[in-house]
């Protein structure tokens, strides 16, 4: 065995020596600027977000105690952002315990404020000390003026540094130097207040992180809402024409609530608001520090709720004026008196339930409700410093006592229990569609479509099983599936022929064939055809007949090749368009003795009516099933008529991980729509059985077929209403693959520039200020343009290659990621234009006039 000194000799290696040098203390505001996010919760934009709510925050506290009337941001055009107010103003004595001024100790010092105890408020959004001295240190520069005891006094700081500045903005030369300055004595008349303005620096935060004003413009409107008192007002500078917008609400929650309640929602019952004073007791420390038990506080509530006729739900929660996002103990005491107070109602109400049915549950409640819940606490208590979520334990028995009284008062008094009976009947009728729809997802469940549950019949599924990896298109227009009657026959390299019901049910045997197509170049390749199946059954139909004799039935809008490479629409075509001809490799002598009885004149004279011209095109009053079939890797197939029709967006996907799922049209409006209606029209049922999770409140995002949903529409106004549509149709359905980050929206582009020479260079873009930019470069690099520069029309005009570079390919592809902005936005203009409020329409329409582009008007 080793001795002692042996066994230190042995283990203790200089280099992993770990001693009290090794150890770092950040001292001051190090500390924010070496874990940024301890302070403000991100590094992204958020967190550059976060530094203006922490500024803004301090003078709402002002606010709430009864001395601001008014605040004010600006977003300067240098980055800067100034939060102004007019409450009492900093204190800018000297502070006895640290020697400097009570403005240096707020922004200088951590958990340094007056929101610790004294009198300086009563409750406060800022708890914790470290706001706006997380914003000076990571500001390149931090500009405060107070207005206070008659006199204007300023401050400087760099990084936390206090000094002076020589000149404007962050750049200026900077001396380190004295602390706070008086510099002029107040105006007569002049308010008191604080004004700060700061420069946060990009080096703390990740690389593109900027503020989003669309996120400051909705603090300021929310807090406007939970501050009836004051007046805030929002001045952006950044953009060529500055704007201004002011956010008052007398009204306070109950105009809150008429403002987030969805468009288009109309109200079931009016909005119930809940006010009152309630205590509850905590652990605390005292003034030095020690813990007390059984330390009674009292707690303020004020709530707002109301039921609308829609499915979403909306509860935000707030406390001291500050969002909590994921809810807290003020949520559950809100929810739980609901859920308890509800239900009892529904089992105590004659004729609401039947025998043997189920109570409804908290999700049955809260279908169509839209409420704000907002506590004032003296020290809340949050799991972390951006105060998500609220965790102060006692608040949850204050709110559900208020809540509780009020809710059971409102279903007693004699003029309001009709209204109350009504929120009762949907709330029951809730539970109902959500037992229906569970009973069906277990249904579905146990026959999946691996298992051989029927999918739609248009449906193109890939082959991989992994969901990650897996895409869903949802295709505008079936024409992307091919569209031709059953007896259809299709040429085979065989030499014979076979219809598509015969090669579907070969397929259905195991059996593939090899057909003909062509590629980009016009030359005729063979090919397997692959999966040959029904697409759509009574479509309508035209009638194609060609110079040959020979006729073709399909639908109005499948695609023909013509001779020059291009598509055209089947009932677009006209008598003498020439088609792009499929010649067998048959000689003169087979098909003399074959055709013509050995009569090689009446052989040559046939070949020479044969050009494969369309004689002409007729409507059908008939409709039939039709089918498609799929080519791998090329745009088309030959039919045995000797022609070739187009096969568009089918072929260019990657048929292992990408499927597709064709929509005719444009899908119900699900914004006047209910839940019954929605799964009752064929789209949007199609789109919910295809998906496999399910719908409304049983949605379950884990059971979703595909990793990701993507929306492909033409660019083009049709195109944007059909999107705005689905998106609507997901956010009020599937909403959890909204937020979960999985739809997407394709972006097709509107041009395709090529130039001339030997090494051709091919640019996509998506507008016509684009277009015309990129056109203008390459020509100023010498490059000339084919002319005239092709516009695509819809997905239908790109061939295969096109398709997949630009639409569906990962690696090249164009598309955005929708967000729940995408779905306000989608639902204001759904409600806009096909609401049921009139004026708006018109007067939007009347501004909207100016604006049309009459030269791209097709009448």
């Amino acid at each position: 065995m080793a001795k002692t000194g042996e066994y230190d000799q042995l283990t203790a290696e200089p280099d992993t020596l770990y001693g009290a040098d090794d150890l770092t203390h950040l001292e001051g505001l190090d500390a924010v600027r070496k874990r940024p996010g301890m302070y403000i919760g991100s590094t992204d934009s958020r967190g550059v977000g976060h530094l203006v709510n922490e500024i803004l925050d301090n003078s709402t506290d002002e606010g709430v105690a009864g001395h601001a009337t008014t605040i004010e941001v600006i977003l300067h055009a240098d980055g800067s952002v100034q939060v102004d107010d007019d409450g009492r103003g900093i204190p800018t004595d000297v502070h006895a315990r640290s020697g400097i001024s009570g403005v240096e100790l707020v922004l200088t010092r951590l958990h340094a404020g007056g929101k610790f105890g004294g009198s300086g408020y009563k409750t406060s959004g800022g708890l914790h000390g470290v706001g706006a001295s997380a914003v000076n240190a990571l500001s390149r520069r931090f500009d405060v003026t107070v207005r206070r005891g008659g006199k204007v006094h300023a401050m400087s700081f760099q990084h936390g540094v206090p000094g002076v500045f020589d000149g404007d903005g962050p750049d200026a030369p900077f001396t380190p130097g004295p602390g706070l300055q008086v510099v002029r004595a107040m105006k007569r008349g002049q308010r008191t207040g604080t004004s700060i303005r700061y420069w946060h620096d990009p080096r703390y935060f990740e690389t593109g992180a900027a503020l989003d004003h669309h996120a400051v413009r909705a603090k300021l409107r929310h807090t406007a809402f939970l501050v009836p008192g004051v007046s805030y007002t929002l001045r952006d500078h950044t953009a060529q024409e500055p704007t201004e917008e002011r956010f008052h609400y007398p009204n306070g929650l109950t105009d809150m609530v008429e403002f987030l309640a969805p468009a288009g929602d109309r109200p079931v019952s009016g909005t119930l608001l809940v006010t009152g004073e309630g205590t509850y007791r905590e652990n605390a420390a005292d003034a030095n520090g020690v813990m007390q038990s059984n330390v009674q506080r009292r707690a303020e509530v004020e709530i707002a709720f109301r039921w609308g006729t829609g499915y979403e739900r909306t509860v935000e929660c707030f406390t001291n004026t500050i969002r909590n996002a994921h809810g807290g103990t003020h949520r559950k005491g809100f929810e739980r008196a609901l859920a308890r107070t509800l239900a009892d109602a529904v089992r105590n109400a004659r004729g609401l339930l039947k025998a043997k049915e189920e109570a409804p549950t908290l999700d049955d409640v809260l279908e169509g409700m839209t409420a704000v819940v907002h506590v004032r606490v003296p020290e809340p208590q949050f799991t972390s410093q951006t105060k998500d979520e609220l965790s102060t334990a006692g608040i949850t028995k204050v709110v559900q006592g208020l809540v509780e009284q009020h809710v059971k008062s409102w279903l007693d008094d004699r003029k309001t229990r009709t209204e109350a009976r009504t929120v009762l009947q949907k709330i029951v009728d809730a539970s109902r569609v959500r037992l229906t729809q569970k009973q069906q997802k277990d249904a579905a469940r146990r026959k999946t479509a691996l298992e051989g549950a029927a999918m739609p019949a248009k449906l193109v599924d890939c082959r991989a099983t992994g969901v990650d990896r897996s895409e869903l298109f949802i295709v505008e227009g079936d024409s992307a599936l091919g569209c031709f009657t059953g007896d259809t026959k299709v040429a085979l390299a065989s030499g014979g022929s076979r219809s598509f019901a015969e090669l579907a049910d070969d397929w259905q045997q195991g059996v593939t064939h090899f057909g003909y197509t062509t590629n980009k170049a016009g030359g005729v390749v063979v090919a397997p055809l692959v999966e040959p199946r029904l697409t759509k059954r009574n479509a309508p139909l035209v009638r194609v007949t060609l110079d040959n004799g020979e006729s073709v039935r399909c639908t109005p809008d499948h695609l023909f090749r013509l001779r020059d490479g291009s598509y055209r629409r089947a009932d677009a075509l006209m008598p003498g368009d020439s088609l792009m001809p499929l010649y067998r490799s048959l000689s003169s002598e087979t098909a003399g003795q074959k055709l013509y009885d050995g009569d090689y004149a009446r052989l040559r004279e046939a070949a020479a009516l044969v050009n494969h011209q369309v004689a002409s095109v007729e409507p059908l009053d008939e409709t039939a099933d039709v089918y498609d079939l799929t080519v791998e890797g090329y745009h088309n197939f030959a039919l045995e008529a000797g022609v070739f029709v187009h096969n568009s967006a089918r072929v260019a996907r990657t048929s292992e991980y990408q499927a597709l799922l064709p929509i005719r049209g444009k899908i119900l409006n699900v914004q006047k729509a209910n839940l019954q209606q929605v799964l009752d029209n064929a789209e949007c049922a199609a789109i919910v059985q295809v998906l496999g999770a399910g719908s409304g409140r049983t949605f379950d995002l884990s059971a979703l077929r595909y990793g990701r949903v993507l929306i492909m529409a033409d660019a083009d106004v049709d195109g944007a209403h059909i999107r705005t549509l689905l998106i609507t149709l997901f956010a009020r359905y599937m909403r959890p693959l909204i937020e979960a980050g999985r739809l997407y929206a394709a972006m097709p582009p509107l041009h395709k520039i090529t130039t001339k020479g030997r090494n051709p260079e091919t640019v996509y873009t998506y507008t016509q200020a684009e277009m015309e930019s990129t056109v203008r470069r390459l020509e100023k690099a010498g490059k000339q343009i084919v002319t005239p520069v092709p516009r695509f029309k819809g997905l239908g005009e790109m061939d295969a290659e096109e398709l997949w570079e630009t639409t569906m390919n990962p690696a090249t592809r164009a598309v955005r990621r929708i967000t729940l902005d995408d779905v306000d936005a989608a639902e204001r203009i759904l409600e806009l234009l096909m609401g049921e409020k009139v004026e708006p329409r018109r007067k939007w329409l009347i501004d909207s006039a100016d604006r049309v582009d009459r030269d791209a008007i097709d009448a």
